[in-house]
């Protein structure tokens, strides 16, 4: 295997083996064990926050978010480094299932990973913006507007294709702002280190 095929195979491990673990798990017929469930978790069930993001109500619902995944790897996977990734994964998938919890009590279920995509895609455009700020504001400023009108007026036609059930566009904020936050806890850390100490010589 020459260098660029073992370079490339490095970039898309990530996404493969995410999309091969939803993959596995609606295989697995997992989503009753696995999605969230207000009433579960409340009962002790805690796993639910955030295995409900991996796991999907149908083929088609899974197939729409992975060509969402990969689209999304494509602009931005150099964003973060692996580990970086997989934290923004655990994270904002966390934040997700706590944000329906505390502040979503009418939403009694959800799955799908299309919120931690939204987060995804807020933390690639955040990654940007420095470098690229005209490209990377268009792109975030676009996301907060389908957000917002997701919200305020229901999901898009597009945002149904494909889909096995209904769109819970409020899991998609929880997902842009948890990857907001993770973003912000990135960079604070990444200043200190590099802030000179006081008293140094």
């Amino acid at each position: 295997m020459n260098a660029r095929a073992t370079a490339l195979l490095r970039f898309c491990a990530l996404p493969l083996l995410l999309s091969l673990l939803c993959a596995l798990l609606q295989a697995l017929h997992a989503t009753p064990l696995l999605q969230y469930q207000r009433g579960a978790i409340l009962h002790g069930q805690y796993w639910r926050l955030l295995s409900g993001n991996f796991v999907h109500l149908g083929w088609g619902h899974l197939a729409h978010d992975l060509v969402g995944l990969w689209l999304i790897w494509a602009l931005f996977g150099h964003a973060l480094s692996a580990r970086g990734w997989v934290a923004l994964l655990l994270w904002d998938g966390l934040a997700i299932g706590l944000g329906l919890l505390a502040c979503s009590p009418a939403v009694h279920w959800y799955v799908g990973i299309s919120a931690i995509l939204y987060g995804m895609f807020t933390v690639g455009c955040l990654a940007n913006v420095r470098a690229r700020p005209w490209y990377a504001g268009l792109l975030l400023a676009g996301m907060l507007a389908l957000i917002a009108w997701s919200n305020l007026h229901g999901p898009l036609a597009a945002e149904d294709w494909g889909m096995d059930g209904p769109v819970l566009p409020i899991a998609h904020l929880y997902g842009a702002t948890g990857a907001a936050l993770f973003m912000l806890a990135r960079w604070s850390c990444n200043s200190r280190r590099t802030a000179p100490h006081a008293g140094a010589r």
